[in-house]
């Protein structure tokens, strides 16, 4: 097959492909807010919260390492949670009423989110590295326009709007 008629089926026709070059009106995606990881250095951009159904709402962050070190983004190894704890112990907090909202669990009880790293160990992050992640929460009622996110190690983030 053709590599240019290839490259085409890929990534769609010409006028996707690259948007930005050269186009003054583009900006690139901006983070809702950014808070740094206890590891230090390491930024956490919360990039949406976002209703992805009745009951479910789902929220998109990073993490970017700033450094020329590996960084550790865990600090418990106890089996099976590892691979979610970037997420085990977060949530979603309505603050009017006080009110916590769970990361949503598949049918093993496990966080409906990416595994990151093995059972047993740490999570790490690559020096001048950027780790994309997300996770499904228990949606607040309709009528609750913003949110609290709280993402372990990393300070809250406060009076987000949902979408």
């Amino acid at each position: 097959m053709n590599y240019v008629i290839l490259a085409l089926l890929l990534l769609g026709p010409p006028s996707q492909v690259g948007v930005h070059v050269g186009n003054p009106e583009y900006s690139a995606p901006r983070p809702i807010a950014v808070h740094e990881h206890e590891a230090g250095r390491v930024d956490v951009a919360l990039w949406e919260v976002k209703r992805t159904g009745p009951d479910v709402v789902t929220v998109k962050w990073s993490y970017t390492n700033k450094t020329g070190e590996r960084k550790q983004l865990t600090t418990q190894r106890t089996g099976w949670p590892d691979p979610y704890r970037l997420v085990f112990e977060g949530y979603l907090m309505d603050d009017e009423t006080r009110t916590k909202y769970p990361p949503l669990k598949d049918e093993d009880e496990h966080p409906i989110a990416p595994r990151h790293g093995g059972v047993n160990e740490y999570i790490y992050l690559a020096p001048h590295a950027t780790l994309k992640t997300w996770a499904k929460f228990a949606a607040p009622p309709a009528e609750t326009k913003t949110i609290s996110v709280y993402i372990p190690r990393v300070e809250p983030f406060e009076d987000v709007p949902i979408k």
